[in-house]
C-alpha cells in the first residue's frame, strides 16, 4: 500500500533589514525551507553605536527601528497585496512594564521599540475594525548572538544564542499564531506572561497575557 503525502505549499515572504543578523538568518532559513523570500537591506555594512543619546542618535533609532518598519508595513498593507502575516521584531528593552534600568547606553533603542510596540497595536485594532484578515505580531528574539551584541556592555547578558537557534524558535511560535492574537507580543519561545490583561474595544477579554510591554 502506498500513500501520497502532499507537502505543504510554500510561503512567500518579505525580511526587511537581511543584510546580517537575525534578519539574514530568516531568510536563509525560511530558502532552506523552500519558502519564497523577498530580502531588502539598508546599508550593508553600516554600523552604529550610541554612546549616549544625542538628537542624531535618538533619531537614528526611531527611523530604523519604529518608523521605518511600520511605514514599510503600511505601503504593503495598501499595495493590495494579500498580506498574512506581520511580524515586528521588537525588544523586551522596549517592554514599559518590565523596564530595564541597567542598560545604560541603550535609552534610545528602549524608547524606539516601545514607540513599534504601540504603533503596532494601533495598526492590529485599525485592521480588526477593517475585518481585515492581516495578523500583526510582535517578536522579541531573545538574546542573540549579533554584531549588535558584540559589545562591552556593564552587566551580564545571560541565555545567549546563535541567530539560527533564535530563527528557529521564532518561526514556531508565529506559525502558532492566527486573527486571536493579532497586535500582541510574544517571545521567541512562545512565552506568555501572567500578569497583564489585554482588552480591545468591541471584544472579549482574551484568555492569555502576553508578555509585558
Amino acid at each position: 500500500m502506498m500513500t501520497a503525502v502532499t507537502a505543504p505549499p510554500a510561503k512567500t515572504w518579505l525580511v526587511v533589514g537581511a543584510s546580517r543578523g537575525i534578519g539574514h538568518e530568516f531568510a536563509r532559513q525560511l530558502l532552506e525551507r523552500g519558502d519564497s523570500v523577498y530580502a531588502t537591506v539598508r546599508k550593508p555594512g553600516a554600523e552604529h553605536m550610541a554612546a549616549f543619546c544625542s538628537y542624531d542618535d535618538f533619531a537614528f533609532h526611531l527611523h530604523t527601528n519604529t518608523i521605518g518598519p511600520i511605514i514599510c508595513a503600511q505601503r504593503l498593507l495598501n499595495s493590495g497585496i494579500s498580506i498574512g502575516t506581520t511580524i515586528f521584531i521588537s525588544s523586551d528593552s522596549g517592554s514599559t512594564q518590565n523596564f530595564r534600568e541597567k542598560e545604560d547606553g541603550f535609552s534610545a533603542y528602549s524608547a524606539s521599540k516601545a514607540a513599534l510596540n504601540q504603533m503596532a497595536r494601533h495598526m492590529a485594532a485599525e485592521l480588526k475594525r477593517k475585518k481585515s484578515e492581516t495578523v500583526i505580531l510582535l517578536l522579541h528574539p531573545g538574546e542573540v548572538m549579533t554584531d549588535m551584541a558584540n559589545v562591552d556592555l556593564g552587566w551580564e547578558v545571560e541565555g545567549q544564542m546563535t541567530p539560527a537557534e533564535s530563527v528557529s524558535a521564532c518561526l514556531k511560535t508565529i506559525e502558532t499564531k492566527g486573527l486571536d492574537e493579532s497586535g500582541t507580543f510574544w517571545t521567541w519561545d512562545n512565552k506568555v506572561s501572567p500578569t497583564v490583561d489585554i482588552t480591545r474595544s468591541g471584544c472579549a477579554l482574551i484568555n492569555y497575557q502576553p508578555y509585558p510591554w
